[in-house]
């Protein structure tokens, strides 16, 4: 295996001073232990063992935790303990990219198959004509992709990519959205190749290290060198149990397979955009038109819970009439999210050990952070219960859809639209792994009224596309697209 050219010491840091940007708004936090107030009593409505919470406010960078890093030893979550932050890794990838883009090394409109020649997709045409850009905007067609381990050599990456050659494309590339996990390993393999590097050294070198992110690593022997927090399961008031297993494949890394940070790491990184590609230091990292093209839209998403658009990294949505970018993410042992607001010149960052209580425990914060102390009305999250049904004619989303790994079928039950959903990972399966009625909120849109359906993320799902008999080609559980095959 090559070895990593250095690996960051660690550090701990509860406040930093940066300059504030000329001619930006800059709300102030009054009293840091609102914050902590805030945390507790999220993370305790939830039952999560252990949390942190990191705010840029304008002015200073607040950091506070909560709970347990380890629940068995009764160690108690830091500033600067570490937890997976899971697909959050897509929006530094995004970065290592620029960075080449930057250098002229990459060109984001040239066909993935000039960096790589052995590069193999099962539709010939996507083949020759997926870019970095539908890579990173999610638009490339590239199915979501298997969650396959190939060890911890310098090849995982590349055998995770060859593998991908036989899985039935979804769209053409740039006609719509469609996340994928195999899409940013492809972008990561891109990077590493072109220059010279494995894809952990390059996040290193061009992100880390420059931004100071000192609490942040990849391999589990650098990980010894921080205080760091294990995963939970709590499916009910007391039933908790450490998950065993460590997070995702290095194979997978690019994608969010490995990657752990503090909440504080993660607001430093947001930082960098908001200071238009420099550090802290002032030392750059991306070019400030590479921090404009990651924040530019490239791609419309039929459903609008997460984001409404999505750019080259980060997605894009708005909250009372500003334009907010970011990205979030769940491991086996980890969930995060990342917020930042340019025109308010503010972040936030939201990390937890019990994954899927992730998302929610951000929502719950989001609704009293963005309005008290950003200044930004932020949206409820919808539920069955606050949200208008709408009546709508059912024959169009009738049927089967399926990508990599999953099956969906869509049947009319007494007038509802039922969801039945499948893991086709496992062959012998006969029942389906979840059943939910999904609420028509018009314009091919759905909540479903069981939120596991989107492993409690609260998003809504959406159709698009039409065959000649008027049905939906496509179907997106959330920001995951599958395609009708009956």
């Amino acid at each position: 295996m090559q070895r990593r050219d250095f690996m960051l010491a660690a550090a701990t840091a509860t406040l930093v001073r940066p300059t504030p940007r000329r001619g930006v708004s800059v709300p102030r936090l009054g009293d840091p232990g609102r914050l902590q107030a805030i945390l507790d009593e999220a993370g305790g409505s939830l039952g999560i063992v252990g949390a942190q919470l990191a705010v840029f406010d304008g002015n200073q960078v607040h950091q506070c935790a909560t709970g347990l890093a380890n629940l068995e030893r009764r160690l108690p979550v830091t500033t600067d303990t570490l937890f997976q932050i899971g697909s959050t890794t897509k929006v530094f990838n995004a970065a290592v990219v620029m960075s080449l883009v930057d250098e002229g090394r990459l060109d984001l409109d040239a066909p993935v198959k000039r960096y790589l020649p052995d590069f193999r997709l099962a539709d010939t045409r996507a083949t020759e004509t997926v870019t970095l850009r539908h890579l990173l905007s999610m638009s490339s067609g590239v199915d979501n992709g298997p969650y396959q381990e190939y060890g911890r050599g310098d090849d995982a990456l590349p055998r995770y990519v060859a593998s991908l050659a036989e899985i039935p494309h979804l769209f053409e590339p740039g006609s719509a959205f469609g996340y994928s996990n195999a899409g940013s390993n492809i972008a990561g393999l891109v990077a590493a190749q072109v220059a010279g590097k494995n894809w952990e050294t390059l996040l290193v070198e061009r992100v880390l290290a420059p931004l100071g992110a000192t609490q942040s690593a990849n391999f589990a022997e650098d990980l010894l060198f921080h205080p760091v927090a294990l995963g939970y399961r709590r499916s009910g008031a007391a039933d908790v149990t450490l998950v065993r297993a460590w997070g995702l494949s290095r194979s997978m890394a690019p994608a969010g397979g490995t990657l752990c940070c503090s909440a504080g790491d993660l607001v430093k990184f947001a930082r960098m955009f908001l200071a238009r590609g420099k550090s802290l230091e002032g030392r750059t990292v991306l070019s400030e038109s590479s921090v404009q093209a990651m924040h530019t839209p490239q791609i419309t998403m039929p459903a609008r819970v997460t984001a409404q658009k999505w750019g080259l990294g980060p997605y894009w949505k708005q909250w009372g009439g500003e334009t907010i970018h970011g990205h979030s993410g769940t491991n086996t042992s980890g969930s995060s999210m990342l917020l930042w607001v340019p025109t308010k010149n503010v972040a936030i960052a939201t990390i937890a050990n019990v994954p899927n209580q992730g998302y929610p425990l951000a929502d719950r914060i989001f609704d009293t952070v963005f309005p008290e102390i950003f200044g930004i009305a932020k949206p409820k999250a919808p539920t069955p219960a606050t949200v208008r049904r709408v009546a709508v004619p059912l024959d169009r989303y009738l049927g089967r859809f399926e990508a990599h790994g999953s099956r969906l079928e869509f049947a009319a039950e007494a007038g509802k639209l039922m969801a039945r959903v499948f893991s086709t990972s496992a062959p012998n399966q006969m029942m389906p792994a979840m059943i939910s009625e999904l609420i028509p909120l018009g314009d091919d849109r759905f909540l479903p009224a069981d939120p596991a359906m989107g492993g409690n993320r609260g998003w809504d799902v959406a159709f698009w596309g039409k065959d000649a008999g008027g049905r939906a080609t496509h179907f997106l559980n959330g920001v995951f697209a599958t395609r009708r095959t009956g």
